[in-house]
């Protein structure tokens, strides 16, 4: 499958490690092979010293109609995200909420 789009650039800390990145500088609305682009997995960020992950997909996967799901775990408990964002479908958006969230600034409330 060739991708034409680049992986999206992140500004990040060093103290975030990507476990798998398939986030790529494309818009929903704006991207031809939709179903190579906007799956459920889209990225992972392990903060491995203060135990955090933050998530990205987009739900349903490959669905048009899809919106991306944002969230921010702490000690593995998925089923309480610190962080919980759903239902964005602008990537420029996502990438500043992801640059936010991954911000000591803003994540040291929960540590």
């Amino acid at each position: 499958m060739n991708k034409p789009f680049e992986i999206q650039p992140l500004r990040l800390l060093g103290e975030w490690t990507v476990e798998f990145n398939n986030f790529y500088e494309c818009e929903p609305d704006n991207c031809n092979d939709f179903g190579a682009y906007f799956v459920e997995d889209l990225l992972q960020l392990t903060n491995s010293k203060y135990n955090l992950v933050l998530d990205l997909g987009w739900y349903p996967d490959s669905d048009k109609n899809g919106t991306y799901k944002l969230l921010l775990i702490k000690d593995y408990n998925w089923e309480k995200p610190l962080e919980y964002f759903f239902g964005g479908r602008s990537t420029k958006a996502i990438v500043e909420k992801i640059e936010y969230w991954t911000n000591y600034g803003f994540y040291q409330k929960y540590l």
